[in-house]
């Protein structure tokens, strides 16, 4: 009884393991996706393509250019995160009916 306890106790004990070890690996990020956490929106080339686009400009002129442009980068922004966990979703539901559906055909209409 007793080998049989502590046999079930190393069994838990290494799925514990290696759920954790797992997890972890999930978690670790390449470079590009560091590099893309911690750059700016007032990147160098932002800030070169708006002084081009302000120079000249009165003080008034030039808020709104720059509000306009900090807007438009934005949104920018926005649309590609929602079109890369788009593209993700579509990729886990894929991933998922294909698990699911071993062996099932599809209804011909």
């Amino acid at each position: 009884m007793k080998k049989f306890a502590v046999i079930v106790l190393v069994l838990m004990l290494s799925v514990v393991f290696i759920d954790m070890a797992s997890a972890q690996v999930k978690t670790v990020k390449g470079p590009n996706a560091m590099a893309y956490e911690k750059a700016s929106d007032e990147s160098v080339i932002n800030r070169v393509g708006d002084w081009f686009a302000t120079r000249g400009k009165s003080d008034k002129e030039k808020q709104a250019i720059l509000s306009e442009r900090k807007v438009k980068r934005a949104t920018a922004k926005l649309k590609k995160q929602a079109d890369k966990k788009a593209k993700q979703a579509k990729v886990k539901m894929n991933k998922a009916g294909k698990g699911m559906g071993k062996g099932l055909k599809m209804p011909k209409k």
